[in-house]
């Protein structure tokens, strides 16, 4: 029988939430609408019951399948977070997982692909990532022969592992004057500092610095005086290590797309300034690399390419699961020269076999994912996102993006003007293209109000030594409704961020997701029974 048939067979329907063993849903559509009703996380109950059923020893013989299947999905999965890929789950910008992400991810499994060695005449995986990748440039405009250099990783994180790494010999071999020296062959040289240059970058940066032998402490993020712009603070910091009488190399990492607030840092001028000192510039755009789709970041939409290394992250805005870094580089032979290795086990190596007559060429092209991948093996992880950029295409991102900007701008219009504004206040907002106050992108940071008006847990002047706790507080109790969720922001004080990156959120919902969203934050100021 085809694989799609057993497919369908083993997934054959049961429409209630607590599915016997053997058998899940019918179809992707009633998987969104059980996600839509679900608590966001598990009750304490729940997690509690949940907790008991964990096995503490291994089976002597082993459970049946279907055994198994019922412990899951009956004992342990009322422990789960499991409307955290829901539209409502405001934290950890996860996006959630598109239907046909979903099917590529479950096609993943059961193929089990090696995709370390490229292999062109025994399967077409490896030839597959290599053109998912080039679909991703395509998306965000880039021309393809920008990036020579390309990889899937686990992660964001480890695809920033990559760009420090080529950040790391390059900066080396730039501070010593040899254009072949490599770290990775022969380790740091005396008397060379690697400082990372960042402006507000994510934690993932210090961990790939701590990874890679740079150092957490030489992650240095400037510190921008009132109204300085970074590329000036930068251009500054550069010409103090030019001139001081240590040998100091240098990597640049800006995000695109900054985490807490949305905002955009101006790459062009750092790109110029990084040209003139001969500095690496790698771009963490795994939060805000969709923004090239719409018109009004039109202006932002070639400057992802100056990157010298970028790192993209499909399980966000992209929506697809988890484990789903994407890296590229300008310099394929740098990367390369970094994780290929002089010693290739015999059984790795792709032996040469002939091609037939109308083979393409453009498969030969292709480096095995062995020399550009942290990993020796790993998943098939181009599948789920190559079935999801070619079900959503450029106007289905497009509307996806849209989408989730809306809904934030919505509820920041709320907090603003409307009637959360007398609990709420937004704290990063700009001037859109209308000439109107609005967030940027897809994140809302706000925080309660100081006044009369709300509970005095929530007002800061409550905690004359720790005022954040105002804040803190007031995510425990939203968090605490099971109806959404949301993660602290990092402001001066303390805030709360939500950030809009599911793409069922406000999907044909008749506005369903910000109503609720609004009576919550609603209702926590008006009937907490600790209101004084």
């Amino acid at each position: 029988m085809d694989i799609l048939n057993q497919l369908f067979r083993l997934f054959a329907a049961d429409s209630s939430e607590n599915v016997a063993a053997g058998s899940i849903v019918d179809s992707t559509t009633e998987i969104q609408s059980i996600l839509r009703n679900l608590p966001v996380t598990a009750p304490e109950k729940d997690i509690a019951l949940a907790l008991k059923c964990i096995a503490n020893s291994i089976p002597e013989d082993g459970l049946p399948l279907s055994q198994v299947t019922n412990h899951v999905l009956e004992e342990l999965a009322r422990g789960f977070a499991r409307g955290q890929s829901g539209p409502r789950y405001f934290g950890f910008v996860t996006g959630g997982a598109l239907s046909a992400a979903q099917c590529g991810d479950i096609l993943t499994t059961i193929y089990d692909q090696n995709v370390q060695v490229h292999l062109p005449t025994d399967t077409i995986s490896t030839a597959l990532e290599h053109r998912t990748l080039q679909l991703v440039l395509d998306l965000l405009s880039i021309p393809r022969a920008t990036f020579t250099g390309q990889s899937l990783s686990s992660g964001a994180t480890g695809s920033n592992i990559l760009g420090l790494l080529c950040g790391r010999d390059h900066a080396i071999r730039k501070a010593i004057g040899d254009a072949e020296y490599s770290v990775a062959d022969n380790g740091y040289p005396a008397g060379i500092t690697i400082k990372v240059l960042t402006d507000r970058h994510h934690a993932s940066i210090e961990k790939a610095a701590a990874i890679i032998g740079i150092g957490r402490k030489n992650v240095v993020s400037l510190v921008l005086a009132q109204s300085e712009r970074f590329v000036d603070c930068l251009e500054r910091q550069l010409e103090q290590y030019r001139t001081s009488p240590g040998k100091v190399a240098t990597i640049v990492t800006v995000s695109f797309g900054e985490v807490n607030t949305g905002d955009f840092t101006d790459i062009r001028g750092v790109r110029e300034v990084c040209d003139r000192y001969g500095a690496w510039l790698h771009i963490d755009a795994a939060f805000g690399a969709l923004a090239c789709l719409l018109p009004e970041y039109s202006h932002l939409s070639g400057q992802i390419a100056c990157a010298d290394s970028l790192t993209l992250d499909a399980h966000k805005s992209f929506n697809v699961p988890y484990a789903a870094g994407i890296f590229y580089t300008r310099d394929r032979a740098l990367l390369t020269s970094i994780l290929a290795g002089s010693t290739i086990p015999t059984y790795l190596a792709a032996a040469s076999q002939p091609r037939p007559e109308d083979f393409p060429e453009w498969v030969d092209t292709v480096a095995s994912p062995l020399h550009t991948n942290l990993e020796n093996s790993r998943r098939f992880i181009a599948l789920p996102l190559y079935c999801a950029l070619i079900n959503m295409g450029r106007k289905g991102y497009t509307e996806l993006m849209n989408r989730n900007i809306q809904f934030a701008r919505d509820l920041a219009a709320w907090m603003l003007s409307g009637q959360g504004g007398q609990w709420y206040e937004v704290l990063n907002l700009m001037e859109g293209a209308d000439g109107e106050k609005c967030v940027p992108l897809n994140v809302v940071l706000f925080r309660p109000r100081d006044t009369e008006d709300i509970p005095a847990i929530y007002r800061r002047s409550h905690y004359s030594s720790k005022p954040e706790r105002a804040s803190s507080t007031l995510i425990q109790d939203i968090n605490r409704t099971k109806g959404m969720y949301v993660s602290p922001g990092a402001y001066a004080l303390g805030a709360v961020r939500i950030a809009v990156s599911n793409w069922t959120t406000g999907l044909n919902d008749d506005g369903e997701d910000l109503k609720a969203v609004k009576k919550i934050l609603r209702n926590i100021m008006l009937q907490d029974p600790r209101l004084d």
